[in-house]
C-alpha cells in the first residue's frame, strides 16, 4: 500500500472515529486492519457497517473498495445466473466456481424489480463486479455482494456499460436513435455513474461519430468498448467500434472479416485471454451446431485477427426462435469457454450449462443446482411460460457504491 492511499484510509479512520481522548482502545496497525478486513466476505462487511463510524468510513472509502477487489480478483471467483422472474423482476444467483466439477451449487441472492431480459439471448456481464440491463428506456445497474440497485433513462436500446480503471470510473455508454437519420454523423449519450465521492448519475454528455450501423451491444475490455457494427449503412463494411471509456471517444473502427460478423444472433462477443473474441457457430441458421470459428483480434493498431476452429463432442441447441438457443460469456479462470441456454429448459428441469476446453478439445456438462430447477421455486416466484436466463463466469465480488 502506497503511502497517498495509507493516508487517505488514516483521514478516513480518524474522522469516523469521534470518541473522547483518552477513552480510544489500542488501535491495530492500519496495514494489519486492512489486510483482515480484505479477507472477510461481503456479507460481514456489509454487517460492520453498522460497527461504528471509524469502520463504515474505512469500509466505504475508494482506495479500501479497490484492494478489496484486487484480492477478490485473484482468490474468489464466482459465477451468477440470471432469470426472468414473474411481475417482471430479475432473480439474481450465485455459487462457487470448482474447477472440473460436474455441478455447482446456486443460491438466490437477490430480486430486482421491474427488470425484464429481452428473449433471444440477452445477456448480462459482469464489470468490475456490477451488471448493467437495458430494459425499454430505462437501464439498470445493480451490484449483488452490495445490493445496490440504481436504474436511470437511457435515450436508446444500445446501451451497454464499461469501466475505466485508471480513474475508477464507470460509464453507460448509449446510441441516440433520434439522431441516425443524419448521414454523416451519429450521436452517443455517454453517462457517468458515482465514483470520487458521486453517487448515482454524475453527468451525462454526447459524443459524435462517423456514422455507422449498430448490430451487437458492447463489451467491455481493459477500459475499452467493443460492438459490432456495419459501417456507414447496413450490410457494406463489417467493424468493430471500439470506444476509450477513460477519454470518452470513439477511438476507431475495426476492420474486421465479413465471417466474424454475420448477423447479432450469430456472432457471439467474448473476452478471451484478455483480447476480444467472437464465436460464430456453425453450420450458420441450423437448429444446433456441432463447431464453432474463434476469432480473435491479435493487434488492436493493425486490426490483425486470428482464427480458430473447434469441433464439439456433441451438438448444441442454436434455435434462434422462442430463444432456445445456447450463448457464451466467456471463460472461467481454466481458460474454458462456457456455453448456457438463454432460457430455462422447462418448468423444474435441471438448467445445465457447457464447459469447453479448447486445449484438451473435451466437453463437460455441468448442472446449477438450485437455480430455479424446483417446481416449489417456481411456484413461489410465480414462473410461468419461458423464462429468460444468463449465465456469468469469473464474476469478482466488490463492495463499492455508486
Amino acid at each position: 500500500m502506497n503511502s497517498h492511499h495509507k493516508k487517505e484510509l488514516f483521514e478516513s479512520r480518524d474522522e469516523g472515529d469521534k470518541s473522547p481522548p483518552g477513552n480510544k482502545l489500542q488501535l491495530l496497525p492500519l496495514d494489519m486492519e486492512v489486510e483482515i478486513l480484505t479477507r472477510l466476505p461481503v456479507k460481514s462487511l456489509m454487517k460492520f457497517l453498522c460497527v461504528s463510524k471509524t469502520w463504515s468510513s474505512l469500509i466505504r472509502s475508494q482506495t479500501f473498495a479497490a484492494s478489496y477487489y484486487a484480492r477478490s480478483y485473484e482468490t474468489r471467483s464466482r459465477f451468477r445466473v440470471f432469470v426472468h422472474g414473474g411481475a417482471q423482476r430479475l432473480l439474481i444467483f450465485s455459487g462457487e466456481e470448482e474447477t472440473f466439477s460436474s455441478s455447482l451449487d446456486a443460491n438466490l441472492d437477490m430480486t430486482v424489480p421491474s427488470v425484464t431480459l429481452a428473449l433471444g439471448g440477452s445477456k448480462c456481464t459482469s464489470v468490475h463486479g456490477f451488471f448493467g440491463c437495458c430494459h425499454a428506456s430505462n437501464f439498470t445497474i445493480c451490484n449483488p455482494s452490495t445490493g445496490q440497485i440504481i436504474t436511470f433513462p437511457c435515450k436508446g436500446p444500445y446501451t451497454s456499460l464499461g469501466y475505466d480503471p485508471v480513474d475508477d470510473q464507470f460509464k453507460a455508454l448509449t446510441l441516440v436513435p433520434a439522431l441516425y437519420s443524419n448521414p454523416s454523423f451519429i450521436v452517443h449519450e455517454v453517462i457517468t455513474l458515482g465514483g470520487r465521492g458521486g453517487r448515482g448519475v454524475v453527468s451525462r454528455s454526447n459524443v459524435t461519430s462517423p456514422t455507422y450501423c449498430p448490430m451487437t451491444k458492447g463489451l467491455n475490455i481493459n477500459g475499452f468498448m467493443y460492438f459490432g457494427a456495419w459501417a456507414p449503412s447496413h450490410r457494406t463494411t463489417p467493424v468493430f467500434v471500439c470506444f476509450d471509456v477513460r477519454y470518452e471517444r470513439i477511438l476507431s473502427f475495426i476492420t474486421t472479416p465479413k465471417d466474424v460478423l454475420v448477423c447479432e444472433a450469430f456472432s457471439i462477443l467474448i473476452e478471451y485471454k484478455g483480447k476480444l473474441a467472437v464465436i460464430v457457430p456453425r453450420p450458420s441458421g441450423d437448429p444446433c451446431f456441432d463447431c464453432f470459428d474463434l476469432w480473435i483480434l491479435e493487434d488492436v493498431t493493425k486490426h490483425e485477427w486470428s482464427k480458430q476452429t473447434f469441433e464439439l463432442p456433441l451438438s448444441l441447441p442454436f434455435t434462434a426462435g422462442m430463444g432456445k438457443r445456447m450463448i457464451s460469456q466467456g471463460t472461467n479462470k481454466a481458460g474454458e469457454i462456457i456455453f448456457s441456454p438463454a432460457t430455462l429448459p422447462g418448468r423444474a428441469q435441471p438448467f445445465y450449462v457447457f464447459y469447453y476446453n479448447t486445449d484438451t478439445k473435451n466437453m463437460r456438462k455441468v448442472r446449477i443446482h438450485g437455480a430455479a430447477d424446483t417446481e416449489e421455486f417456481w411456484s413461489r416466484y410465480g414462473l410461468t411460460g419461458i423464462r429468460c436466463a444468463s449465465f456469468s463466469p469469473q464474476h469478482v465480488d466488490s463492495i463499492a457504491f455508486l
